[in-house]
């Protein structure tokens, strides 16, 4: 879901331009959501700017997003104040991320699986068994999660 500015820009032109930076608002306290922040900002440093939904409640607000849809969808927002939710802000943030397989997430048959995955992934993310995203991420996890211990309590991992 993309949310325009008065600007009109739309997500392509973003992505054209290559020293846009983003800012990724996530929930801190959800594993899998730190890691893959702080793995995309480790990819990106100057271009990804990450704020925990907690701190950054006053832009979120503005913008028009409640507390409980921040802390359940991903909430991106560009140089250029455009706003991206769920699957548009995966696809934003990989692509600054400068992950080589993001153009795949554009493909029409994984674009619809991805946008229809996306919110029962999010909304059940901390379901998803800790060793999976330590599958996924290894070492990453360690970086995203002080001294390997997350703010998500044991009994929620």
């Amino acid at each position: 879901m993309i949310i325009q500015s008065q600007t009109g820009n739309r997500l392509q032109d973003h992505l054209d331009q290559q020293s846009a930076s983003i800012t990724m608002y996530y929930d801190d306290t959800c594993v899998l959501c730190s890691t893959e922040a702080y793995n995309m900002h480790e990819r990106n440093p100057t271009g990804i700017k990450l704020v925990p939904v907690d701190e950054g409640m006053n832009a979120l607000k503005a913008a028009g997003f409640s507390r409980t849809d921040a802390m359940t969808y991903l909430c991106v927002q560009d140089s250029n104040d455009n706003w991206y939710t769920h699957m548009d802000a995966i696809r934003l943030l990989y692509k600054t991320g400068g992950l080589r397989w993001a153009p795949l997430l554009y493909l029409p048959v994984i674009k619809q699986l991805g946008d229809f995955a996306y919110p029962y992934v999010a909304r059940n993310r901390y379901r998803i068994p800790n060793w999976t995203t330590k599958l996924i991420y290894g070492k990453s996890l360690a970086k995203a999660c002080e001294n390997g211990i997350c703010k998500v309590a044991p009994d929620k991992r």
